[in-house]
C-alpha cells in the first residue's frame, strides 16, 4: 500500500469535524486533489461537500462515495495521531473511508480508464442526513447515474473479509422527542399539581405494549435514550423531555411506530392532565443493495483473493439510502482488524485495510 494513503488516514484522523462543519477536511481532501490529471472538482453551494468528476468514457457514470463527519466523542486510542479537536473523533471510520476515496481516485488518474466515474465526499452522515442536503442541490442528479457504491469500515471483522446481502441492508432510524408539561407543587399536596413525570411513564408503558405486540410479526428496536424530568426531590415535576430512537427494516412498521408515538402521547395526556407534544426527526430510506450489484462483489472478492462473508441486514441508519432510493445501489462492509465497536472511544481501524478498500472500489469502477 502507498505510504501516503496511510499518512493521509493519519492526518485525517487528526483534524476530526461534525456533521456539516467538515471545512478543513474539505480543503485537505482538495489539497489532495487538486494537481491530478483529467478531474474536474465541483463544490457544492450549501455545504461542505465535493463531487469528483471523471469524464472519459462513455456512457453513465458510477458514483462511489465517502462520508467525512466525525462523532462528538473524545478519542482515547492513545495514537500518534490521535485527534488534535477535543471532543471529536473520527469513532466511526470515516477517515478511513475518506483516505480509500482518495487513493481510489488517484489510481484512477493514474491508469486512466476509459469510465465515466463519479466520486463524492460527503458531510454529515452521522444522524443529519447529509446524502439528503446534497441531493437537494441537484448537482448529483445532472449526471446520467448507473449505480453507486459505499463502504463502511466494520469493527470485529479481520483485514481481507467484505460482507453485503442483496436487499435491505441498512434499516429505517428514526429519532423523536416527546414532551410533557404539567404543573408544579409540593410533594406533600400532588393533587395541587400535573406530574409530568407520570405521563411520561404512562407513554412509555403504553408505547411498550404496542411495540411488543409488532415485534411478533416485524423486526423492530424501540428505545428511549435520555429522559429529564424534575429539579427537586420534593417537587411534583411540570416538565418531562424524553429523547429516543425506533429502527425498523420496513417503512410500513416506522410508519406504525411513527403513529403510536402519536396516540399513546395523547392518550397519556389524556390520563394524566399533562399537555403533551412530539417531534418526529430525523430519519433515512432504507439501503436497499442491488443483488446484481452484489454478485458483482463477490466475483470480485474471489478474483482479489477477500474473504466474502453474507451479512444480516443491520438496524443502525446509513443515509446512503437516499442514494439507492434513486439508483441500483450497493453498500458493503470492509474488515477493520479493530475489535473495539462502531462509536467508540477506542475505535481505531487497522491501516491495513485500506489496501483491500482501495482494490474492490477499484475493481468495481472499472469491470
Amino acid at each position: 500500500m502507498p505510504k501516503d494513503l496511510i499518512s493521509i488516514r493519519e492526518e485525517l484522523h487528526q483534524i476530526p469535524e461534525i456533521a456539516f462543519e467538515e471545512r478543513l477536511s474539505s480543503r485537505y481532501i482538495i489539497k489532495q486533489l487538486e494537481e491530478l490529471p483529467g478531474i474536474r472538482i465541483h463544490r457544492f453551494q450549501n455545504s461542505t461537500g465535493i463531487l469528483v468528476e471523471y469524464s472519459h468514457g462513455e456512457g453513465a457514470y458510477r458514483l462511489f462515495r465517502a462520508d467525512m463527519d466525525a462523532l462528538p466523542i473524545a478519542e482515547n486510542t492513545g495514537k500518534a495521531c490521535q485527534s488534535r479537536h477535543p471532543g471529536m473523533m473520527h469513532a466511526c471510520g470515516h477517515d478511513v473511508h475518506m483516505t480509500i476515496l482518495i487513493g481510489l481516485i488517484k489510481q484512477v488518474c493514474t491508469e486512466k480508464p476509459a469510465k465515466n466515474l463519479l466520486f463524492l465526499f460527503q458531510p454529515a452522515e452521522e444522524g443529519k442526513g447529509g446524502a439528503e442536503y446534497v441531493l437537494a442541490e441537484g448537482l448529483i442528479q445532472s449526471y446520467s447515474i448507473e449505480s453507486v457504491y459505499a463502504l463502511h469500515v466494520a469493527s470485529g471483522m479481520p483485514v481481507g473479509t467484505v460482507s453485503s446481502r442483496a436487499g435491505v441492508s441498512f434499516g429505517l432510524p428514526q429519532e423523536f422527542d416527546v414532551v410533557f408539561k404539567g404543573k408544579a407543587a409540593h410533594a406533600a399536596y400532588p393533587e395541587q399539581g400535573v406530574n409530568a413525570l407520570d405521563a411520561a411513564l404512562t407513554f412509555i408503558a403504553l408505547m411498550n405494549t404496542d411495540i411488543e405486540d409488532l415485534k411478533t410479526e416485524h423486526r423492530v428496536i424501540f428505545h428511549i435514550g435520555k429522559l429529564e424530568s424534575g429539579t427537586v426531590r420534593n417537587v411534583v415535576p411540570d416538565l418531562c423531555r424524553i429523547e429516543g430512537t425506533h429502527r425498523s427494516l420496513e417503512r410500513s412498521s416506522r410508519d406504525a411506530m411513527n403513529e403510536f408515538i402519536k396516540q399513546n402521547s395523547a392518550e397519556a395526556s389524556r390520563q394524566t392532565g399533562a399537555e403533551a407534544s412530539y417531534d418526529l426527526l430525523c430519519s433515512y430510506d432504507p439501503v436497499v443493495n442491488d443483488e446484481l450489484l452484489v454478485q458483482k462483489l463477490q466475483e470480485q472478492c474471489a478474483i482479489l483473493k477477500l474473504n466474502y462473508l453474507p451479512a444480516d441486514p443491520a438496524m443502525t441508519g446509513e443515509d446512503f439510502g437516499f442514494f439507492t432510493n434513486l439508483y441500483p445501489g450497493l453498500l458493503f462492509w470492509l474488515g477493520s482488524g479493530c475489535d473495539y465497536p462502531l462509536h467508540s472511544d477506542k475505535f481505531y481501524p487497522d491501516p491495513a485495510c485500506i489496501e483491500p478498500g482501495v482494490k474492490l472500489f477499484y475493481a468495481l469502477a472499472t469491470i
